[in-house]
């Protein structure tokens, strides 16, 4: 029988979750100076598809889909969210783009009040309004960023927010693995037309290709291992620390600019977002193997 983590221990996991995500940032912007969003997404499914046919053979499941809508929709909204992530990033810079990127959560809300009759809650509104109070101020926080990869931006955010509810309907009835699979599937079809810019490749964008593939994928195992034996509020919480952490990275590694503005735009959101997850009901934690929606 598997030992539980210490929480220390699971928020260790989380925190070491964060690391790989904002590497694996970092080494797409880094990449985009040769290549665009679509090639390094398509790079991204075919190394998750590969590792996740991997897994399931290693772990002896089959590959079955119990229900084709929710796992078909959790794979087209899931890919659309990460192609366009991956767009805001090489437009942009890996900062801004995993801000708005990971400001799902008040769009998922947004969602859950307007679409499927969710109770309102006085903590919700707070939360939004702070979330969206955060988000302006990094629109318009006086830098010469670029809008359109911004709007990209927020926009891979709202799309998130959409898988999130399919993966929801999905992880009642389908294998985790077979879901990520979903999601590799749908992408690397939608993003196939970009396999001529592997023309381009050498041996260190090969390198940084195969290393962001492999730190998205080490990331999701590793914040399924953190929210496991933690309640799952307090733990979405800390995956939060993503943000500062890519920010952080992209101007140390990169000389990404970071305006007063940007910082108190990303505390709000961060502010914001913590509220909400509060005053939501807690869950138990993921089951082994599920991933939720981060990169």
């Amino acid at each position: 029988m598997r030992k539980p983590l210490s929480r220390a221990g699971s928020i260790a996991y989380l925190q070491l979750s964060n690391v790989f995500f904002a590497a694996t940032a970092v080494f797409i912007s880094i990449l985009s100076d040769r290549f665009d969003g679509y090639f390094t997404s398509f790079c991204r499914f075919l190394v998750g598809l590969a590792i996740g046919f991997t897994e399931l053979r290693l772990r002896k499941r089959p590959f079955k889909i119990v229900k084709i809508r929710p796992w078909i929709g959790r794979g087209i909204f899931g890919a659309a969210g990460m192609t366009l992530y991956y767009l805001a990033i090489a437009y942009g810079n890996p900062g801004r783009a995993s801000l708005f990127n990971n400001s799902y959560p008040i769009f998922v809300a947004v969602i859950a009040i307007a679409f499927l009759r969710d109770r309102v809650r006085l903590s919700t509104i707070a939360g939004l309004a702070l979330a969206f109070s955060g988000v302006a101020f990094v629109l318009w926080d006086g830098s010469a960023a670029s809008i359109a990869a911004d709007v990209v931006g927020l926009v891979s955010g709202v799309v998130a927010a959409v898988a999130y509810h399919f993966n929801k309907a999905a992880s009642l009835t389908e294998d985790p693995i077979v879901i990520y699979l979903g999601v590799c599937c749908v992408g690397l079809i939608a993003t196939a037309f970009s396999v001529p810019q592997a023309l381009q490749l050498d041996s260190r964008s090969l390198i940084l290709l195969v290393v962001a593939g492999l730190g998205g994928y080490f990331a999701q195992i590793c914040i399924t291992i953190g929210l496991r034996d933690i309640p799952t509020t307090e733990g979405s919480i800390h995956t939060f620390g993503k943000i500062p952490f890519t920010v952080i990275a992209g101007a140390i590694f990169l000389g990404d600019a970071i305006t007063g503005r940007f910082v108190a735009g990303t505390a709000l959101l961060i502010a914001g977002l913590i509220i909400n997850q509060m005053g939501a009901k807690k869950k138990p934690a993921a089951p082994d193997g599920e991933t939720g929606l981060t990169q």
